[in-house]
């Protein structure tokens, strides 16, 4: 009977303990993304703000390669990660999303997905939005207009 007692009371510790460790790893990959745009920001400044779709297409960020490369929206924010020229630098799905995420978070292409396959799914119903498949409650955001990366528990 004490047994029972003490299993019912230290099983929803448990449960919480997982639940809070579930919103730590959530709110440190926001804040790597966060991290990330900020250091993209920086870079499109140094290279003077440019509005010339051209100089905001395929920005070098890290290494040598297209998987360094960032574009550019008109305001100056990650918007996708394409190398080659492209038509538009907007953000406009999850295919861009998740190659914006891919780019500026290490090991993001191995994190994130458009299918449950992925520790996150990448949707844009307005806003880049990583839903942790484990767990759908928790998600963070990316609106590419602002630069803004918030967490949210739904």
């Amino acid at each position: 009977m004490i047994l029972s007692i003490l299993a019912i009371s230290v099983l929803p510790k448990i449960v919480d303990f997982s639940k809070d460790a579930r919103i730590a790893m959530v709110k440190s990959e926001a804040t790597a993304l966060k991290s990330g745009v900020s250091l993209a920001r920086q870079k499109w400044r140094l290279l003077g703000s440019p509005s010339n779709k051209d100089a905001r297409d395929d920005v070098q960020l890290w290494g040598t390669g297209t998987s360094g490369q960032v574009d550019f929206n008109i305001e100056g924010w990650p918007a996708q990660s394409y190398s080659l020229g492209d038509s538009v630098l907007t953000t406009d799905g999850p295919d861009d999303c998740l190659s914006v995420y891919s780019v500026l978070v290490q090991d993001g292409d191995a994190k994130a997905g458009l299918s449950e396959d992925a520790q996150f799914i990448v949707t844009k119903p307005v806003a880049c939005t990583y839903t942790l498949v484990a767990d759908p409650t928790l998600s963070f955001t990316y609106q590419p207009l602002t630069g803004e990366v918030k967490f949210v528990e739904n």
